[in-house]
């Protein structure tokens, strides 16, 4: 038989294959057909798309890319430092699933050199955001699609030498479909300062009018440290103490905090109650299940979570309390240790799924613990001698494709990389 022939018969068992395969899709019942394929990781979804057109057509289907979407698990994103060749910076993912010494249920996002010229500032909705600190760009990533953006720059008018550039939060502009990035500019604080957005459906940046209540003060460069969480169209950045009751010598009397927030929508700031926590510069804010958690990480011994009862009233309650196991080393010549200041908190996790699970720590203990059993279990995968870091960024993997991505060349972006 010619190579023609063969072609031809090869190409006759791959249609037979195909109506095969076709023929019991159809046979399934609709439910069970989208709950399978909404089960499984984008990569495989991917993969399903090469199948057939209708696999195609089913897992393209807009309706169907944004539930899929909305069902991907939260995973905290792990620094993994290489020891050969030019990609020395790898983004893994460790799954809340990973109940034991298992490598390979981390997930690779992108690999690139470890130097400042790229630098991860934050993740929203299955994007990535990283700053060029050399020019003043932000790039926005999407691993599932293996698409890019980047934000507009402030005009070379705004960007005066000696001017302070501080970014404050990331997020996704659901109004509107866009990726944002509010940042504020000035000299001092709050005085001489302009707050802008930059966002992925606008040519150039836009000065908003937004005013921070009077009293009120966010982290400086909140995403370089604490990391405001978006809920029900605000953004939260973590409390601080605004007033103590102090009895003789003692500092642990319940306290008042509060937080600043952001409509997203009206943008405007304002201020809410926080958790009654003596240690309010070691909290890490979450959403769980829809709902606001703040984890304190004040005492080394546990972390206490405090749920938001009430988002109106500003009522929280302390609804438990996570026995941690820190295990002190040394790391590049520095102590690694639990956290005792705010800003240790950038190689701290705290994060949430949909199925009752917290994951806490860093990489000298990292834990899952389970807000129904109460039962706490370590993560194994992550530990001493794994040359990596916990990072701060929790990150859900989408494949809605946005209408400012591409797919881009290194030499495009200026930047080196690698997928995996």
């Amino acid at each position: 038989m010619g190579r023609a022939a063969q072609r031809s018969a090869s190409r006759r068992r791959i249609r037979a294959r195909q109506g095969t395969e076709e023929t019991s899709f159809r046979r399934l019942p609709p439910d069970s057909i989208t709950d399978i394929f909404l089960r499984l990781p984008a990569k495989s979804i991917l993969r399903c798309r090469a199948v057939s057109k209708e696999w195609r057509s089913f897992t393209t289907n807009p309706s169907f890319v944004a539930a899929h979407a909305r069902l991907q698990p939260a995973q905290v994103v792990l620094y993994k430092y290489l020891d050969t060749g030019p990609y020395e910076v790898a983004l893994d993912v460790v799954p809340f699933s990973d109940d034991g010494d298992n490598a390979d249920a981390q997930r690779r996002l992108i690999r690139y050199p470890r130097t400042r010229s790229m630098l991860l500032l934050a993740s929203c909705n299955g994007v990535l955001l990283f700053s060029k600190p050399d020019n003043g760009n932000f790039l926005l990533c999407n691993p599932a699609t293996w698409q890019w953006a980047e934000l507009p720059r402030l005009p070379e008018a705004l960007r005066v030498a000696g001017v302070g550039e501080y970014q404050y939060a990331f997020y996704f502009h659901e109004p509107s479909n866009e990726f944002r990035i509010l940042l504020r500019r000035g000299h001092s604080w709050p005085r001489a300062s302009s707050w802008h957005i930059l966002s992925t459906g606008a040519a150039e940046p836009r000065r908003v009018a937004a005013m921070l209540p009077p009293g009120a003060s966010i982290t400086s460069n909140s995403l370089m440290t604490a990391l405001p969480v978006a809920l029900n169209g605000r953004l939260h950045w973590p409390p601080r103490v605004v007033a103590a009751t102090v009895a003789g010598a003692s500092t642990t009397m319940p306290v008042t905090t509060e937080m600043v927030v952001f409509d997203t929508v009206a943008e405007t700031f304002g201020r809410m109650a926080g958790p009654p926590t003596v240690t309010a510069e070691l909290v890490k804010l979450f959403d769980i299940e829809g709902r606001l958690v703040a984890a304190d990480f004040g005492e080394e011994e546990h972390v206490d979570l405090w749920f938001l009862e009430d988002y109106g009233a500003g009522r929280w309650e302390r609804r438990h309390r996570v026995a941690t196991a820190w295990a002190p080393r040394w790391l590049a010549g520095v102590e690694r240790g639990p956290p005792r200041e705010a800003a240790d908190l950038v190689c701290v996790a705290a994060a949430g799924d949909g199925e009752g699970n917290v994951m806490l720590g860093s990489h000298i203990w990292l834990a899952v613990y389970n807000l129904r059993t109460r039962t706490t279990r370590t993560v194994a995968s992550v530990g001493p001698g794994r040359n990596m870091l916990v990072s701060r960024h929790v990150f859900s993997e989408s494949l809605v494709r946005h209408p400012a991505f591409a797919a881009r060349s290194a030499a495009d972006l200026g930047v080196t990389f690698s997928w995996c």
